[in-house]
């Protein structure tokens, strides 16, 4: 009777597994890799969910929470020093450059963010390709 049981059972709790492991597989792509020192890596982290995963900004979404860092002049423009102080400080208030809804920029300590010279160079290199 109990064998009976368990291989009755065994299709439900495979299903379950092929879901659940498809479902990790999901969320795992929109997840760093595991080279914790690649700058993309840290972008994808820190960044991209305000930003958008490719830097497009959520202009044209709801809610929207970051403008685009690719194509944008600042981030093309600024010294890398201007760029880590808004990231180190955030931007809030009058600091702010842009006047859509989007909220303030949070701040993002040496905990957070400890690579951030690297994630620089990424935003004004690899990101605006």
């Amino acid at each position: 009777m109990k064998a009976r049981m368990v291989l009755a059972a065994l299709p439900l709790a495979t299903g379950l597994l092929a879901w659940g492991g498809q479902a990790a597989a999901q969320a795992l792509t929109n997840s760093p890799e595991p080279n914790a020192s690649d700058p993309r890596n840290w972008y994808l982290l820190r960044c991209a969910t305000c930003h958008g995963r490719s830097g497009e900004g959520t202009k044209h979404d709801y809610p929207q929470t970051g403008p685009a860092l690719k194509g944008n002049p600042f981030v093309q423009n600024a010294p890398a020093s201007a760029i880590v102080a808004v990231i180190r400080k955030g931007r809030t208030g009058r600091q702010r450059l842009y006047h859509d809804t989007y909220p303030n920029m949070p701040s993002f300590g040496v905990e957070a963010l400890p690579h951030v010279e690297d994630l620089v160079a990424y935003l004004k290199g690899d990101l605006q390709k």
